[in-house]
């Protein structure tokens, strides 16, 4: 996975190359100069994303089961009312965390994160139909990349 943010595509002059691997990168410095939304993956050169959350998503699982867990022995040991309490107010906290982060952009194909770029009406959020697309696709991709296909 790439994290690519706007100040790494302004301090890069010429051709595109990850910073780490020096992987040279599918994106054109004139596409990165346009200042609109993502149309192709810089990583990949793929032109489907989706949009999502930016929030870890190991993080959420594990509030979620942390809270479930936490809830349902609060209505075992001491009161059930106070635990359907619990749980309203742990989902109000996440109402509000939700509308407070920002979306990022995703490539279906490597799984790039795209921050702080202009949002593209065409992305939309995830659909597991494309997912499933990409699956046999980012594999031979990646066999690609190392050298094994």
């Amino acid at each position: 996975m790439f994290v690519c943010g706007p100040d790494f595509l302004n301090d890069t002059k010429s051709s595109l190359a990850c910073p780490h691997c020096r992987q040279v990168l599918h994106g054109h410095p004139e596409e990165r100069d346009s200042g609109g939304p993502l149309e192709r993956c810089f990583v990949c050169g793929n032109e489907e994303f989706y949009i999502q959350k930016d929030f870890n998503r190991e993080l959420g699982l594990m509030i979620v089961l942390g809270s479930a867990i936490f809830v349902f022995l609060l209505m075992l040991v001491i009161h059930h009312i106070l635990g359907i309490i619990c749980l309203l107010a742990v989902a109000l906290v996440d109402w509000f965390v939700y509308r407070l982060l920002a979306n990022v952009t995703v490539c279906y194909l490597c799984q790039s994160i795209y921050r702080g770029f202009p949002l593209n009406p065409r992305h939309t959020g995830f659909y597991l139909g494309n997912e499933e697309k990409y699956k046999k696709r980012r594999n031979s991709w990646v066999k690609t990349l190392v050298g094994g296909a």
